[in-house]
């Protein structure tokens, strides 16, 4: 198996693994250890919060949705409006698909139910590094307008007016996908393969719940969009307009 170091041509990539079965956290550590990662367990918030008063950061973090004395959904919702934007995974023992959902809606760059096979873990850990790598080493910065908004590719942000809007790293994928795709339909498992880095499995909403996470930022009407609307039968399209 190729390590992080071939793949993405960078130092050991850091994840901090924030999980309360120490059997899990033991085979996780060691399988995504040697494929060349370095990770940190995170034990409980006391040592979390340590590490982020150090001002580090992951590249990726995989969070556990129910530990002890911790709400996994309202940390991870805490952290986005924080301001931490670094891709973070949640895991959960529960398959139910609106676990999925309110895990999206809270700012999760992907979801997992739990047993968790290390080497699905792994190869979603490398689609989203790749892709991030791929972003940060791309073509010269570039500036979309569209309405009263301006998404800056140099600054990975989006504006209305003076007013900076916050995006999550899959809200800004998405929406740097579709800016660069005006008025042409894109289907939903091309834009999963291109926001994502994987294909969606049968009853995969996970991209349409980030279609409409967008729509609240950008759309006055959500449920009436201006700016991206729905393909029926295939996907999505991005109108500008003039």
């Amino acid at each position: 198996m190729n390590s992080f170091n071939i793949d993405l041509n960078m130092s050991k990539p850091s994840i901090w693994l924030m999980e309360t079965d120490p059997v899990s956290t033991q085979l996780l550590t060691a399988f995504l250890g040697k494929s060349g990662c370095k990770v940190t367990a995170v034990a409980d918030l006391p040592a979390l919060q340590a590490m982020l008063d150090k001002s580090n950061s992951p590249d990726l973090m995989v969070l556990q949705s129910t530990m002890q004395q911790i709400d996994g959904m309202a940390l991870l919702r805490h952290l986005r409006q924080q301001g931490h934007e670094w891709p973070i995974f949640m895991t959960s023992a529960s398959s139910d698909p609106i676990d999925l959902i309110l895990a999206l809606e809270m700012g999760a760059d992907d979801f997992l139910s739990k047993p968790i096979n290390p080497r699905e873990l792994l190869a979603r850990i490398q689609a989203c590094l790749r892709r991030l790598h791929r972003l940060s080493h791309s073509a010269p910065p570039e500036r979309y307008k569209f309405g009263p908004f301006v998404l800056d590719l140099n600054l990975r942000s989006l504006s209305k007016g003076k007013k900076s809007l916050h995006l999550t790293t899959r809200e800004y994928d998405l929406l740097k996908v579709l800016v660069a795709h005006p008025n042409q339909a894109l289907d939903r498992q091309d834009l999963a393969m291109r926001v994502m880095g994987r294909p969606l499995a049968d009853n995969d909403r996970s991209l349409d719940v980030q279609v409409a996470r967008l729509r609240k930022i950008i759309e006055e009407q959500p449920d009436k969009p201006r700016y991206l609307q729905t393909v029926w039968g295939s996907g999505y399209v991005f109108t500008p307009g003039r």
